[in-house]
């Protein structure tokens, strides 16, 4: 809720159940026992009618609930359950569906409480189990915390304008079954009394051109003007998404001296693209043998290579090193470079030539319009910031001029003992303007930390500017692969548990997979890269593969859908019309542009070995493709056309053949197989029409304008739903009476 005051502790007491057992009763999940093996409600039996309703001591917003746990795994722990909620409890909406980890862990999940974009309260909060960890036992509960917004004065502001929307919705369906049945009368005085719009305006404008007067002309006028005026983008937005890869041939080679060559092969480097100047920026990697040092520009207009410095640490620069992280201020024009990876024998020396137990991590700024190195600390860790890390991830907030680091592998001098307990850095703030660290969340060393954001390294993280988000995405810790996804507000300093690893809809497990994000359209992509995998031969042999698949997530619902999937095949030094799978590559993507670019990477092989020395030079840009709004207006033109072509059938076949061959013909891809056959088969028509109908334009006849443009709650989708319109959580039979729960 906009304004409002963080999330306080509600209050509430078990109001009902369906059972119990023994000693188990409903009211233990009160008390947070962790320890107590009798402190949890258990029910009777595992079938799908076990519940427990909570009354809420007053009505509140009810924004996440958590569950606690046993002190260890337990076969009861819920492994899938639903969350409702509502002020009635004979009619409650879905507020979550989601499933614990079988861990002693607490876990929190966040939970529906806004539509059309306001918040609603709850008096009564149902937890219905669906499906136990042990097989055929029945369901445990150990502890539920609910939190939200409690202030009076707000949730009785949410609880008026709940009320308010719900009359809205059944005045809605009303004003539709008064039209669709052909009461003018009465669907004009209900609309003008209940002063409710039922559609957009221009479906009103639609409805009454195509239905009431067949001005089929004038309609496709008005599906123009929509489409210019950006109505249709949200339905574009929603079309599945076609990834056209393209090999990045550049035009000239340009070096430095005699080195006039492109980037070498190599993984584990770092790149940035600056969309304003269009520029992409590489550093750095590992080329099988060596870590580089060598610094590029690639000028994407020009398609052109140019080394920067074959070496930085020459000119005042970083040394040479892989698994480091770069990020670019746009803004202010400077790269920021931190940490990197040194296998035992390096720090060995580092650490007898230093006399230290801790390896200095430095810190540098690269300036652009300057080209100049500056060394902005040369230990992190002395002025409060992270300790040398490797695999970890940085982003830039433009806005607050602070970059964030989470996460990585903390590297120690005694490498022995960093193999038997693995240290992950935790999160930390960097304020550019003031040259000051402050650490956000702590390291983290062992299975006892409590804080919400757990250290991982190989992971992946985003910053979205809008929602001052950090989006933070799989890994690996303790050697065991991550498959959660949290945001963390960078404002409020809370954390968001948006996946636990368990939906088999999101993209698996992955080590040095890549992520991207459009602050503009909301979206996030994912490209995997050496993948966790059980055979299933034997689930003790886990074994890793290299394979690149593309995600898209809408970071408005956080639903994943696959776009693109490489095949499985070792990579070859030959060009090809995809891109080899490989990990350790970099993909970045330039939002201004909408376009992606890939460089490099280790192919690895079909069993997850690397290749040897074997890494890749190849450089590919990706464009996803959508359907354009031109293609859009066409479909919607030839829908039209349909419809008028249906009724000429009826009235003149020979006009009807004249404007199938012409207007219909016209408008028709006759690539597309499917609209082709489509065209064709129209022509049936005109030998199966019955005898001419007197029909009124007035009634929807059964072969009236297709749903699409008749119906004004099932055009396309931005303006299918008046703004206050029910998000599908809402729209369940069980909200209110079923002439309550949804205007179309």
């Amino acid at each position: 809720m906009e304004g409002a005051s963080p999330r306080a502790v509600i209050s509430y007491r078990v109001h009902s159940w369906s059972s119990y057992s023994a000693d188990f009763l409903p009211d233990r999940i009160t008390e947070n026992k962790p320890s107590d093996p009798k402190s949890r409600w258990l029910s009777e039996g595992n079938k799908l009618s076990q519940y427990l309703l909570l009354r809420l001591d007053q009505p509140a917003v009810v924004q996440s609930i958590t569950f606690g746990k046993f002190e260890k795994s337990h076969a009861c722990n819920l492994k899938r359950f639903q969350v409702l909620g509502g002020m009635d409890s004979s009619h409650l909406n879905l507020l979550c569906e989601g499933g614990l980890k079988n861990s002693s862990e607490p876990e929190t999940f966040p939970l529906t409480y806004e539509v059309g974009g306001k918040p609603f309260p709850c008096c009564y909060i149902k937890i219905v189990p669906l499906q136990s960890w042990g097989h055929s036992f029945n369901f445990s509960i150990w502890f539920v915390e609910l939190r939200g917004v409690v202030e009076e004065g707000r949730v009785r502001e949410a609880e008026a304008w709940f009320e308010e929307y719900r009359e809205r919705q059944a005045v809605r369906l009303c004003l539709k079954h008064l039209r669709q049945h052909d009461y003018p009368e009465a669907f004009e005085a209900l609309q003008k009394k209940a002063r409710v719009q039922l559609e957009h305006p221009l479906l009103t404008q639609l409805h009454s051109l195509l239905v009431e007067k067949g001005d089929f002309e004038a309609g496709e006028r008005v599906m123009a003007e929509a489409a210019a005026g950006g109505h249709l983008d949200q339905h574009i937005a929603q079309q599945p998404v076609e990834a056209k890869w393209t090999a990045f041939e550049p035009k000239a080679k340009v070096g430095v001296g005699a080195h006039a060559v492109t980037p070498g092969m190599r993984g584990g480097h770092q790149m940035c693209v600056d969309p304003v100047a269009e520029v992409l920026y590489m550093y750095g990697g590992w080329d099988g043998s060596h870590d580089l040092g060598d610094f590029w520009k690639f000028d994407i207009g020009r398609s052109q290579w140019a080394c920067l410095c074959q070496d930085t640490s020459l000119v005042g620069g970083p040394t040479p090193r892989s698994c480091h992280k770069m990020c670019l201020d746009v803004e202010g024009h400077s790269l920021y470079l931190l940490g990197r990876y040194l296998d035992p024998a390096t720090r060995a020396d580092i650490a007898q030539a230093s006399g230290s137990t801790l390896i200095p991590s430095d810190f540098y700024r690269y300036c652009i319009d300057t080209d100049t190195w500056d060394l902005l600390s040369s230990d992190t860790y002395s002025d409060g910031g992270p300790q040398l890390v490797y695999d970890h991830q940085m982003c830039f907030d433009p806005t607050s001029q602070t970059l964030y680091v989470f996460g990585g592998r903390v590297l120690t001098i005694d490498y022995i003992s960093e193999q038997s307990q693995c240290c992950y850095s935790g999160l930390y703030a960097y304020h550019c303007n003031d040259r000051q660290w402050i650490g956000l969340r702590p390291d983290y060393s062992g299975s006892n930390y409590i804080y919400d954001l757990k250290p991982r390294m190989a992971h992946t993280m985003l910053f979205h500017p809008g929602r001052h988000q950090l989006i933070v995405m799989g890994g690996q810790r303790d050697k065991q692969p991550l498959s959660d996804m949290l945001v963390y507000n960078v404002l409020s300093d809370e954390t968001t548990v948006v996946a636990d690893g368990k939906d088999s809809h999101i993209p698996a497990s992955g080590f040095t997979m890549r992520t991207t994000i459009d602050p503009h359209t909301n979206e996030i992509y994912l490209l995997t890269g050496l993948n966790k995998f059980e055979e299933p031969s034997d689930r003790r042999d886990n074994r890793q593969h290299t394979s690149n698949s593309l995600w898209l997530c809408d970071m408005d619902s956080y639903k994943w859908s696959c776009i693109f999937q490489s095949p499985q095949a070792v990579w070859h030094h030959t060009h090809s019309s995809l891109p080899a799978p490989r990990y350790a590559h970099q993909f970045i993507y330039d939002h201004v542009h909408k376009m992606h670019y890939m460089f490099g990477g280790n192919p690895g092989d079909s069993s997850g070995k690397s290749q040897q020395n074997m890494r890749l030079d190849d450089f590919w840009k990706l464009k996803l493709v959508r359907h354009s709004k031109e293609r859009l207006l066409r479909l919607c033109q030839f829908a039209i056309r349909k419809q008028r072509f249906d009724e000429l059938a009826l009235e003149d076949p020979v006009k009807a053949l004249s404007y199938l061959q012409t207007s219909v013909a016209a408008i028709v891809n006759h690539d597309d197989q499917e609209e082709s056959a489509e065209f064709r088969q129209l022509t049936s028509t005109l030998f199966t029409s019955p005898a001419p109908s007197t029909q009124d334009h007035g009634k929807e006849a059964d072969d009236g304008p297709p749903s699409s443009l008749a119906e004004a709650d099932d055009g396309p989708p931005s303006l299918t739903e008046a703004d206050d319109g029910p998000p599908s959580s809402l729209t369940e039979a069980d909200d209110g009476p079923p002439s309550l729960t949804e205007a179309d």
